[in-house]
């Protein structure tokens, strides 16, 4: 596959830059702490300081500190870095896990955006109904100590296929050498690099070299179904040599086995597709802090965390016994929110209609009389874009009237269209659509 040039230019993108500042500012505590008031206070200066060091590939992690946490039963030691670090890996990575996204399977999904584990359980359960003869077995595995153990050479073998732009792949290479071995735990690239390790050394040759019909990865934790015992073990040899060669091992937990046995796997028991349980640990853990918490407020954000949770599986009356509630949905309430200025709520981040010059959209529906810092009457515009919501104001009395005139047909939106650019005047510049 082809190798990605110039993905600088897109990193320090205003746009980009300002997304990656708001979330790692994101919470109220993060604002307040020391160091979000003082980059809060020069946010220009930070973000012109780390554009700059960006573009010239220069940016290095300054500074972190470590920190033992217990996660999912294991006790990890973990890097913090300090929120201005922050920001710049969040840019950075914001980009190359776009890229990176296109090379992935689609049944891998662990940090990947629009991913998750109830994403990838649906694919799961969807081929157990579609399949049934094709899944009866099931062949469980984990990596041991995947970040850890992971080699350092190997990472930078995958990014080098990906990408072409040295200064990018520079300060890549500084994300992944920062600590003596493995990948830094808590660095925000460790999982995209993570991912890529295993979709070049894993994915692709389970798919494309011994057409592995259903197999799902959630980041070093793999499933493979297939029609006999016989077939699996095959499959296993294969992804203990494929492992092996970039110095990693299975776990000896791995095994082979009848899915009436149930499959655990993302928070999960699945015994079929039409039979799904939570998780036991995942249960207890759940009544051991009800039990607990004493807090309404707490209580209630318990409760809507297992919703979450329990809604994928064959779980009312347990829901029901633990929090003495009936699962209900959204859907159920039948309510929706109503702005108390009737304007319309569009989802996606704000772009500037500069980017999109000569880039196909679609456009999806648009509000007027929006009030902005550049002026009171302003016009939002949702739209589309390489298939991920977005929108854009714009004051073009132009797109105005084409929107309101497409407003009055009958089947006007969405409908696809390209961002132009128009002289007129005294060397004045105008958008219209095309």
């Amino acid at each position: 596959m082809y190798r990605v040039g110039y993905v600088i230019e897109e990193i320090i993108k205003e746009s980009n830059m300002d997304t990656s500042f708001r979330q790692v500012l994101r919470g109220t505590d993060r604002k307040h702490s020391h160091q979000g008031s003082y980059l809060l206070a020069h946010k220009p200066e930070v973000l012109a300081e780390l554009t700059a060091q960006i573009a010239a590939g220069t940016f290095r992690v300054k500074d972190y500190r470590e920190r033992e946490i217990m996660e999912g039963g294991k006790l990890r030691r973990i890097q913090i870095l300090t929120m201005k670090d922050r920001i710049a890996v969040h840019a950075i990575m914001a980009v190359v896990d776009r890229h990176l996204r296109k090379r992935f399977i689609r049944t891998t999904s662990a940090s990947i955006k629009e991913r998750g584990m109830h994403d990838l359980l649906a694919y799961i359960r969807r081929d157990m109904r579609e399949d049934p003869e094709g899944t009866r077995y099931c062949y469980k595995f984990d990596i041991t100590k995947f970040y850890e153990s992971v080699k350092q050479d190997f990472v930078m073998y995958c990014v080098n296929r990906v990408f072409k732009d040295f200064k990018l792949m520079a300060m890549l290479e500084s994300f992944v050498r920062l600590m003596p071995e493995g990948l830094s735990i808590g660095l925000r690239s460790s999982q995209g690099l993570g991912n890529l390790l295993l979709s070049v050394f894993l994915d692709h040759y389970l798919k494309d070299r011994y057409a592995v019909r259903h197999f799902y990865r959630y980041c070093d934790d793999g499933v493979i179904l297939g029609k006999t015992k016989a077939e699996l073990w095959k499959i296993r040899d294969a992804v203990h040599g494929h492992v092996q060669r970039v110095g990693l091992d299975v776990k000896e937990n791995e095994r082979v086995f009848p899915l009436g046995e149930g499959v655990d796997f993302l928070g999960y028991v699945t015994f079929g597709a039409d039979h799904v349980r939570l998780r036991k640990r995942i249960k207890q853990k759940f009544a051991r802090k009800m039990h607990e918490v004493k807090s309404r407020r707490r209580r209630r954000e318990l409760i809507a965390s297992f919703y979450g949770m329990a809604k994928h599986a064959d779980c009312h009356t347990l829901f029901k016994k633990l929090t003495g509630k009936d699962m209900r949905s959204f859907k159920d309430l039948n309510v929706a929110y109503k702005p108390e200025d009737g304007k319309k709520r569009f989802p996606g981040v704000v772009v500037s209609i500069r980017e999109l010059v000569n880039l196909p959209i679609v456009v999806k529906d648009f509000e007027m009389g929006i009030k902005t810092e550049q002026g009171e009457d302003r016009c939002i515009v949702a739209i589309e874009l390489n298939g991920e919501p977005k929108k854009f104001f714009t004051n073009s009395e132009e797109m105005k009237n084409i929107l309101s005139q497409v407003r009055e047909m009958p089947d006007g939106f969405p409908f696809e269209t390209t961002v132009k650019t128009e002289t007129f005047g005294k060397g004045k510049t105008k958008y219209v659509f095309s």
